[in-house]
């Protein structure tokens, strides 16, 4: 029978813990899942031996990097971790296969929001729960039925996971999400909080926006803008300008795509109103690799190589131009 209350989840948990347990908890870094890993550390502290919260792939998004700092969230990269050290693997919102870097490690625990992939997902416990606004929620409602406050710090980072997840439930949310939002609220460092908001973009950063000015099509019909950044430093580049393109008011679609170690991004933003931008990334780009995400904001992830079969050459102008025919076939 599924489990229904956050107490019976938690009991289900720490049947498959022990108290020798070395834990490492393997997130794709956003606020949502920054703030659950390190609630999900919380509520092993004195059930396991150890905990920790690696990182797959390198933090430059400077809200997320703002996050760390000032809310002092201990967490470091994947690489520096010898994954033999550890007896139980955790993946915390997310799935092992969005990414191809963890499809071949055997987690024991699963906790995320985001659809199901269609055979589901095997651990010794899972809770996918994608009714739910933001991980974070789930992790809120861990806590209180373990009777277990959140510090200053903590209730922040899940406020803030919370609030950017479901876009200030202007997008997504719950009522168990603005359920958590309220109850969080009463903990939260405002002044800290409002910090983090605000730093959006890097100096480092400024130079792609020129770029994605002058590359970006505009399709009026479709209310939607197209650019390709070309070679970027992070995906999180590309997450950072379809954000930005989204809130020009004739639009109702940004895709922003680049290439990055070995991998063609393409980022989705949508406004809701219309179609859903996981399932349009999944039909036009599930059979290269991943991709999938929500109805407002979804992503791919194509290694290059598997474009050789498809493409005369692999040029920039040639994936943009597949990019584009792509996402226009699906109905974009």
């Amino acid at each position: 029978m599924p489990l229904k209350s956050a107490k019976e989840k938690l009991e289900q948990l720490f049947l498959v813990l022990d108290t020798l347990d070395k834990v490492l908890i393997i997130i794709s870094p956003d606020p949502d899942a920054l703030s659950s890993a390190w609630a999900f550390k919380r509520l092993l502290y004195r059930k396991v031996e150890t905990s920790e919260i690696a990182y797959v792939r390198e933090i430059k998004r400077p809200d997320n990097l703002a996050m760390i700092k000032l809310l002092r969230i201990p967490v470091q990269s994947l690489a520096k971790f010898n994954l033999d050290n550890y007896t139980k693997l955790a993946i915390i919102d997310s799935q092992p296969h969005h990414f191809q870097e963890l499809e071949n490690l055997a987690f024991d625990i699963i906790i995320d929001h985001h659809p199901f992939k269609k055979e589901g997902e095997i651990a010794n416990f899972v809770d996918i729960a994608p009714e739910y606004g933001a991980t974070a929620t789930i992790l809120t409602e861990y806590l209180r039925a373990a009777k277990i406050r959140p510090s200053t710090s903590l209730a922040t980072a899940l406020f803030y996971g919370i609030k950017t997840d479901t876009q200030n439930f202007i997008r997504r949310g719950t009522e168990k999400d603005n359920k958590a939002f309220r109850y969080l609220f009463n903990y939260v460092n405002k002044a800290i909080l409002w910090k983090i908001e605000t730093s959006e973009f890097s100096l480092k950063n400024l130079h792609y926006f020129k770029r994605a000015f002058s590359a970006m099509q505009v399709d009026p019909r479709r209310h939607r803008i197209f650019t390709f950044l070309g070679k970027v430093d992070s995906p999180d580049t590309c997450v950072i300008l379809a954000d930005f393109l989204l809130r020009i008011y004739e639009i109702s679609w940004s895709v922003v795509a680049g290439l990055c170690k070995g991998h063609v991004v393409v980022i989705f933003r949508s406004d809701g109103y219309r179609r859903n931008a996981g399932y349009l990334a999944e039909r036009a780009f599930g059979g290269l690799g991943s991709a999938g995400g929500h109805k407002e904001m979804a992503r791919a992830e194509i290694p290059v190589e598997n474009l050789k079969t498809l493409l005369p050459s692999i040029t920039n102008e040639a994936i943009e131009n597949y990019i584009l025919y792509q996402i226009t076939k699906v109905g974009l």
